[in-house]
């Protein structure tokens, strides 16, 4: 995969860590006969149906509300197509760098630990689990398994959308982070 600048990154972050998300695919088309070239983002199957994300910087926000032809036919394809539109401003996210910074640091756990957390363990935890508890309290509660393990089976639940984390937008992981069942 390649990334075009943080921004990208940022988007990348976001529909990785919703667990809704079933299948992602970066710069997937062009928006056909636009001048400047456009190119969608992402496209992210969400729920069933295609959701197209176009990152706009705040002047380019202001250029797509100016009516262009291939824009606006390209929203009518979309609308037919029983899909979504997303023109994010990309401003948005210098507000939201912590939470991607977190998900960020998730996001490398799994993939560090991908083939490690099997169905067996994810299903221990979440029978071991209080209804609400810190990163911690479970990995004390489970010493006979390497720390980074249970570590990861919360991250894959998290991420699975079998845990909550209430403060991961306001404050950096730690030992302490508490996490709650929906």
């Amino acid at each position: 995969m390649t990334l075009f600048g943080k921004a990208a990154l940022s988007q990348f972050i976001e529909l990785e860590a919703d667990h809704e998300v079933a299948a992602l695919c970066e710069r997937p088309l062009k928006i056909p006969d636009s001048k400047p070239t456009r190119v969608i983002d992402f496209w992210a199957l969400r729920g069933g149906r295609s959701h197209f994300y176009l990152l706009l910087s705040a002047s380019g926000a202001r250029d797509m509300s100016k009516p262009k032809l291939a824009t606006e036919d390209f929203r009518k394809w979309v609308e037919g197509e029983r899909a979504f539109l997303h023109e994010v401003v990309t401003d948005v996210f210098n507000e939201r760098r912590l939470l991607h910074d977190n998900w960020a640091a998730i996001l490398q756990h799994l993939v560090a630990h991908r083939g490690l957390v099997g169905p067996t363990l994810l299903e221990r935890c979440a029978i071991e689990m209080r209804p609400a508890f810190s990163l911690e309290q479970i990995e004390s509660q489970m010493t006979d398994l390497d720390t980074m393990l249970v570590r990861a089976a919360v991250y894959s639940l998290l991420a699975g959308g079998k845990l909550i984390c209430p403060s991961i937008a306001q404050a950096r992981l730690t030992p302490a982070t508490q996490f709650v069942r929906p």
